[in-house]
């Protein structure tokens, strides 16, 4: 997943795909130090692929 949203921004902010990357994995990291530790591991896990099986098609239902 964390590839197609790189994707997004570079197309929507018309950045290169390594700006594109770089900005998402800051969001990530954003995110990821400053929610709770079960929260941030489901949203590190979606955005590596690794879906937890929760949801509809196996993906997270934290984030729909």
């Amino acid at each position: 997943m964390k590839h197609q949203i790189v994707k997004l921004v570079c197309e929507k902010a018309g950045i290169s795909e390594e700006q594109s990357t770089e900005a998402v994995e800051t969001v990530i990291g954003y995110f990821r130090n400053r929610l709770p530790a079960e929260i941030a591991e489901q949203i590190d896990n979606l955005a590596h692929g690794h879906n937890g099986g929760n949801g509809p098609e196996g993906g997270s239902r934290l984030l729909q």
